[in-house]
């Protein structure tokens, strides 16, 4: 009877076990809890911190110059020629805008370059007009003073007269076209038509001012020209001739004669020939008209152009550029 009864006792107290086993996994599974034994490898693992996930840094692009850039600069550099205070400017012409220009992170470091490479050619070409001109004044001094022209200045005369388009007028109304442009009007026209120098006319013609010309073969054919169409963007040998040619169109083309006339004015009231004033009279140089003119004056204003109107070239002689951006001939 004893042992009967200890293995009823046995019975009851396992069925009692397993009964209360069984409820507690329901509640725990009504209660979400996860009551399923975890291994001992799993239970040390999770118990270590999660490493922390690696950062990837992306590289920063390496900025570089094109080795042009960084010899022109240097250049400069070497001849103490920036824009900040100058009085007095190098005889320095370079012959075309340095590879990489256009590659330049820094703006101001652009139009700082194409600025210094621009000022002295203008001024060039100012200096070479005014000896144009000197010489018209002398041959018509001589004139009123009854003193004959010989021929040799008779015949520079009437080559000037062709060149210049000037019908009638003689001498009077050459000087009224043989006149300077201001330097900050040469500066602010290149730099809006050339991109500050990074266009494709500039880079492959030294075309700064896209001046049109006829037959493929006088320059660079403009993408998406109309078919039927002939004009070309001039190209020319090197920026100089740019300017030049620039000038000549200037103080020489029927749509710029308010321009002169403008000049004309100040001159005889004995005013500065201002680059600021003169622009405006360049509505018919682009089709935006009186939008062009805000943008010349723009440039002139942000950039402190009407402060390079009047430097003089310093004395004496500098090293000359790198070979490969050196002008031919000045």
């Amino acid at each position: 009877m004893m042992t009967s009864a200890k293995t009823n006792s046995y019975r009851n107290t396992a069925l009692a076990s397993i009964i209360g086993a069984v409820a507690f996994l329901y509640i725990g599974i009504f209660a979400g809890i996860d009551l399923s034994p975890m291994p001992e490898s799993i239970k040390t693992a999770s118990l270590k911190p999660a490493p922390e996930l690696e950062t990837v840094k992306k590289k920063k692009p390496v900025y570089r110059r094109g080795p042009e850039v960084i010899a022109l600069s240097q250049y400069f550099k070497s001849i103490g020629y920036t824009l900040n205070d100058v009085s007095e400017v190098p005889r320095v012409y370079i012959k075309r805008v340095p590879k990489g220009l256009g590659d330049l992170e820094s703006v101001d470091e652009r139009k700082q370059m194409f600025l210094r490479i621009m000022l002295p050619l203008a001024m060039r070409v100012n200096e070479e007009i005014t000896a144009r001109r000197e010489r018209l004044l002398a041959i018509q001094a001589k004139g009123i003073s009854g003193i004959p022209v010989n021929e040799s200045d008779q015949q520079w005369v009437n080559q000037l007269m062709k060149r210049y388009r000037v019908t009638d007028g003689g001498i009077t109304a050459l000087l009224e076209r043989i006149d300077v442009i201001p330097t900050s009007l040469i500066l602010a026209q290149s730099a809006e038509e050339s991109g500050w120098g990074t266009s494709r006319f500039v880079r492959t013609g030294n075309a700064l001012f896209g001046q049109w010309a006829w037959g493929d073969d006088e320059g660079i054919v403009p993408k998406g020209r109309e078919e039927g169409k002939t004009h070309v963007i001039k190209s020319f040998g090197s920026l100089m001739d740019s300017v030049r040619a620039y000038a000549r169109n200037i103080n020489s083309h029927p749509a710029y004669q308010s321009l002169r006339d403008r000049r004309a004015t100040l001159r005889a009231e004995g005013q500065m020939i201002s680059g600021w004033e003169l622009a405006e009279t360049l509505t018919k140089y682009s089709e935006r008209g009186e939008e062009y003119v805000d943008s010349l004056h723009a440039i002139m204003s942000v950039n402190g152009l009407n402060e390079l109107d009047g430097l003089a070239f310093a004395a004496g002689d500098v090293p000359p550029p790198p070979k490969v951006l050196a002008a031919l001939e000045e």
